[in-house]
């Protein structure tokens, strides 16, 4: 059994951490008179968690230039990756035990984000996930291509197992809706009301992702 895990909002709380790489560049924009003055609290952002950053940038500033809206995209990305490696990211409450039982298990496990690869890579050094996970998939490495695309290139690489995917986003889901593979949603990420009503199974917190893998991979036997 092959699970593919999310990062934001499923393995790292990322609240604080794009919070503040959030205001500062939005301070950025405000300076260059691209934006009006306005305080961005982390509960005010965190719907933008999960999702790509072309995804985030045309929601948030769809008519932002295209070459400010990546200097500012890169600043919140060099902001995050600073914090990370001051040691200020945070990790869900028991996500290390649960990954370590499935490892126990014998599942393989893989990270499947929307995120950019320096930004997984500082993640990698600073948490120790290369002890948990066999592989890395960044929607960066595919020019940001939907996860649901991703999917299809990341089952190349590891055949002829089963899939379940686990996350907090409906993008997130959506791998499961479009390749016809388990899902388990995660309630305590960042999540909007019913954004995961279609997940297979839901959890409220961490420690309760193996019990659940566990049950899917009984049933599918």
């Amino acid at each position: 059994m092959t699970v593919i895990f999310d990062f934001d909002g499923t393995i790292h709380n990322t609240k604080h951490l794009y919070g503040c790489a959030f205001r500062k560049a939005y301070a950025m924009l405000v300076k260059e008179g691209y934006a009006p003055p306005r305080t961005y609290t982390d509960e005010d952002v965190s719907g933008y968690l999960g999702v790509s950053a072309p995804v985030m940038w045309q929601s948030f500033m769809p008519d932002l230039p295209q070459d400010i809206r990546h200097k500012a995209s890169m600043m919140i990305g060099q902001e995050m990756i600073d914090g990370v490696e001051r040691g200020e990211a945070v990790v869900y409450e028991g996500i290390f035990e649960a990954l370590a039982l499935l490892r126990q298990s014998g599942c393989r496990l893989l990270i499947l984000s929307n995120c950019r690869e320096a930004y997984m890579n500082a993640h990698r050094k600073a948490l120790g996930l290369d002890n948990y996970f066999d592989g890395y998939f960044c929607a960066e490495s595919f020019g940001f291509i939907p996860k649901e695309q991703i999917f299809p290139l990341l089952a190349e690489r590891f055949p002829d197992t089963r899939y379940i995917m686990t996350g907090d986003r409906a993008s997130d889901l959506q791998v499961g809706l479009t390749n016809h593979i388990p899902t388990i949603g995660c309630l305590y990420g960042f999540a909007e009301p019913d954004e995961l009503s279609e997940a297979d199974i839901l959890v409220h917190t961490p420690q309760e992702i193996p019990e659940q893998i566990f049950r899917i991979t009984a049933d599918q036997v």
